[in-house]
Parts: C-alpha cells; sequence; structure tokens
C-alpha cells in the first residue's frame, strides 16, 4: 500500500507565501518593462468631452487616491471636457456617464488589479466645465490638491474631500441662490473666497491650525460674513479639519 503523507500547515503557508512574492515580482517587473518600453510611453493622457445638449442639470463624482484635481469654468459647448495624466498608462483612468430625466452623472471607472495601490502613480486632472448648466461637483483625493476656480459656472453643490494636502477654492465670481459646500481635510491648508455680496456662514470643526479672516466675524466654531443687499445668495459651509491653516476671504 502506497503510504501520503500531507504537507503541514507551516508547510502550505509557506509555499503560498513563497509564490505571493514571486508574483508580486513578477508583475512589477513586467508593469515596468512596459512603461518603460521605447514604443510605449511611460506616462498615460486621456482626454475627454461630454455634449451639453438636452442636459439640464448633472452631478460629477470624481475619486483620486494620489494625486491632483483642478477645475475652472468655462464658456464652451461641452458639459465638461479636459484631460487626465497618469504615470502609468497601465492604470490610465476613464470617465463613465449615464443620463436620467436630464441629468447627466459622471464618475470615475479606473482598471485596478493587486499591483495598482503600489506602483499606480499619481494622477492629475484638468477639468473644465460649462457655466450654463447647474452641476453638483463631489471631489475626493486621498494625497494630493484640489483647486477650484469655477468662474461664474452654475455649481448647486461642492463636497470636497482630501486626507493629506491643500484645497483652494475660488467662488468670488459665482452666481445664484444658494449654495451648500462640505469640506473634510485631514492635513493641509484651506483657502476660499468668496463673493463680497453674498450671506455666508461657516459652521468649523478642527483640532491645530490658524485661521485668516478677511470680511468674517465670529469665533472658533463658526464665522459669518454679512451683506445689506436683500437679493444676495446665501453660502452655507461646513468645515472638519485635522491640521492646517484656514483663510476665509470675501473678493468685490
Amino acid at each position: 500500500m502506497i503510504a501520503f503523507h500531507l504537507p503541514n500547515l507551516r508547510q502550505v503557508f509557506g509555499w503560498l507565501f513563497i509564490i505571493m512574492i514571486l508574483s508580486f515580482g513578477i508583475g512589477g517587473v513586467l508593469l515596468i518593462l512596459e512603461t518603460d518600453s521605447p514604443n510605449s510611453p511611460r506616462e498615460g493622457y486621456s482626454e475627454f468631452n461630454f455634449p451639453s445638449k438636452d442636459i439640464e442639470k448633472a452631478r460629477v463624482n470624481l475619486a483620486v487616491d494620489t494625486g491632483s484635481i483642478h477645475i475652472s469654468g468655462q464658456s464652451m459647448e461641452y458639459l465638461l471636457s479636459g484631460d487626465v495624466h497618469v504615470e502609468a498608462k497601465h492604470y490610465l483612468p476613464r470617465l463613465t456617464h449615464s443620463v436620467t430625466n436630464k441629468t447627466m452623472n459622471i464618475a470615475i471607472d479606473r482598471p485596478r488589479d493587486i499591483f495598482h495601490d503600489i506602483i499606480g502613480g499619481e494622477e492629475r486632472w484638468d477639468v473644465k466645465i460649462h457655466n450654463q448648466t447647474p452641476i453638483s461637483l463631489l471631489l475626493s483625493v486621498g494625497t494630493g490638491d484640489i483647486y477650484i476656480q469655477p468662474g461664474n459656472a452654475q455649481i448647486s453643490e461642492l463636497s470636497l474631500e482630501s486626507g493629506a494636502g491643500s484645497l483652494y477654492l475660488d467662488i468670488h465670481e459665482w452666481k445664484g441662490d444658494s449654495l451648500p459646500i462640505r469640506i473634510e481635510n485631514g492635513a493641509g491648508d484651506i483657502t476660499i473666497l468668496f463673493p463680497e455680496k453674498s450671506q455666508v456662514n461657516v459652521a468649523l470643526d478642527r483640532a491645530i491650525g490658524n485661521i485668516f479672516l478677511t470680511g468674517f466675524t465670529g469665533d472658533d466654531t463658526g464665522y459669518y460674513h454679512e451683506t445689506r443687499d436683500p437679493d444676495a445668495p446665501d453660502i452655507h459651509v461646513t468645515i472638519s479639519q485635522g491640521i492646517g491653516d484656514i483663510t476665509l476671504r470675501t473678493v468685490e
């Protein structure tokens, strides 16, 4: 009779560990060879355009692990236009969209595998938004900066999240009736420019950092800006921040 000897658990886990390490190594080498090939540029680049025809409003959701997002408003034929750069073209993301009741929903769809979080690299988004269509912006960056200067674009909602990085928001040219803004920032400086003719309420929940004010009054829990214009829009801001300075300023 032939006797079979099953390996013990320590041997099984040992072989599994070796296989896992080899898989990481081989995959990493193949990806590096691919991105360093003379026939394949290391950086990936993609442009995108979404038409504004028959669209009454939009919701844009951009979530980036590492990198930056730059958004500006523009008078153009597209609802949303721009480009994205990545360090490793294998992980070039793309934007997907759907339309329901004349509302366009736009989000990121990116390839993910076991190597993405290790060597996926930074993403740099440069986005232009249509200035005649109400748009909700939901932006998230794990590590990196968010820069928003929409001009007179019809922003209807802003939700901004950053784990570590600076946030610059210039809405002093914004025109509208009411604008809710939610900001969550783990570590980094926050700068916001508001229109002089607006009613602004800023609620704060923060730990460490300085605050710099121009045109605001209040205390550590909240700051306010008022105007005598009865038709002035209302801007409500909620900020949750761990470490960093905050600058609030009104601009004519």
